[in-house]
């Protein structure tokens, strides 16, 4: 059959029934339209969903998922709006899918039709941590970055999700990445009023000196906004506050990675070639040598600049990367199905590829998160009437 949408035939009939199935996870009438040799790659007409994004939503997914891969759908098809199965299971906050998927060899860096990748959702959603945590462990680049400039970790201010934060930093995410009105995340903080992703960010490292395009600090966004309580935090924190991450990244060892960050494109010149595959005809012919060109190479995340080799110590906190945008190519990756945190802030595992019983992610954090997420770090509430410096009333985000 061809692939697409559904069409209006006999076949058109059997493809709804296909999809009530999946919908239903009858996964002996699924498995017997495969065996028959139906193509599970097709969308629906009435909803553009096709039958593994519907099924990455569905609790209890696994077998129905491993069904479909065995009868031939692929991993990277996606609905008629641009969504892949990846971002449907993080959006539904589905971790059973997720890992189903990762460990069939789906990548992290799939891209929606906005470019977006699984782990920008999960920072914007929200939800359970470990969709956020499996991701990166499975070598997710961080960095990803919207029409607006947006970054992961402004989305997770912007709706305060501490603890994804708390992991998307551990692994690399870049606190002075500037969005395209030049607002980092604790500016985004700032206006937002979200006092704990802001003591999160100061604690680890954030400069709150920074200036957005309007020569707004995050201090004065702060106080423009209304929230004076979070400017006073922003205020009396001090450089000898900050506690940097004393443990690496942990990753996934089932898919083969670059074993530290990438050389510069000057160490991959090709001096003992040429491009050209005529390069022997231009010297018969007395032409100059062509200069042989550097290859190109890969274009660095402003967030992964400060992750050092695996194993070695962190680095350069606060390191950033202004103007660039990640790389646009996937790295296709494998998964691990351990559920305990590797967060230097949790309870860290060293048997990362043997399945455990999930462990709760909310406890434990450096900073000061209590049972119930809450920060244990006081606020200052000072009554103090705090007289702003005289900036410009309006700001863009």
């Amino acid at each position: 059959m061809v692939r697409g949408a559904v069409g209006s035939s006999p076949q058109h009939a059997n493809l709804k029934k296909f999809m009530e199935y999946v919908q239903l996870r009858n996964i002996e009438k699924v498995s017997r339209f495969l065996e028959k040799g139906l193509d599970p790659n097709f969308h629906d007409p009435d909803t553009g969903e096709c039958p593994l994004t519907l099924a990455a939503q569905l609790e209890g997914c696994a077998e129905l998922i491993k069904v479909l891969k065995s009868g031939g759908v692929h991993l990277d098809y996606r609905t008629k709006d641009g969504i892949t199965a990846l971002h449907k299971a993080v959006r539904s906050k589905n971790h059973t899918a997720l890992i189903t998927l990762l460990d069939l060899g789906a990548s992290p860096d799939y891209k929606d039709s906005r470019g977006l990748t699984p782990l920008y959702h999960s920072s914007m959603v929200g939800g359970d941590p470990y969709c956020c945590e499996l991701l990166l462990h499975d070598h997710a680049q961080v960095g990803c970055v919207d029409e607006n400039g947006w970054q992961e970790i402004h989305q997770a201010c912007r709706y305060g999700h501490v603890q994804h934060l708390e992991h998307l930093l551990f692994y690399g995410a870049d606190m002075s990445s500037q969005n395209a009105s030049g607002n980092t995340a604790l500016h985004v903080c700032a206006l937002y009023n979200q006092d704990s992703c802001a003591r999160v960010i100061l604690f680890r490292g954030a400069n709150k000196e920074i200036k957005n395009y309007n020569s707004q600090s995050a201090f004065q966004v702060a106080i423009i906004a209304g929230n004076f309580d979070l400017a006073e935090i922003i205020k009396v924190h001090k450089v000898s506050d900050v506690v940097p991450f004393r443990e690496t990244p942990s990753y996934t060892s089932r898919r083969r990675m670059t074993a530290g960050p990438l050389p510069s494109p000057r160490s991959l010149l090709r001096s003992a070639s040429d491009n050209n595959l005529n390069g022997d005809h231009d010297h018969i012919h007395g032409q100059a040598p062509r200069e042989p060109r550097g290859r190109q190479g890969h274009s660095p995340v402003p967030s992964l600049r400060s992750l050092p080799a695996f194993g070695q110590q962190h680095s350069s906190l606060g390191e950033s990367r202004h103007g660039e945008i990640p790389d646009s190519s996937l790295q296709s990756t494998g998964s691990s199905r351990s559920s305990h945190s590797r967060s230097p802030s949790l309870h860290h595992m060293h048997e990362e590829d043997r399945p455990v019983p999930r462990r709760s992610h909310s406890h434990g954090y450096p900073h000061g998160h209590s049972h119930h997420g809450r920060l244990r770090t006081p606020v200052v509430m000072c009554n103090v009437n705090i007289k702003p410096t005289v900036v410009s009333s309006s700001f863009t985000f």
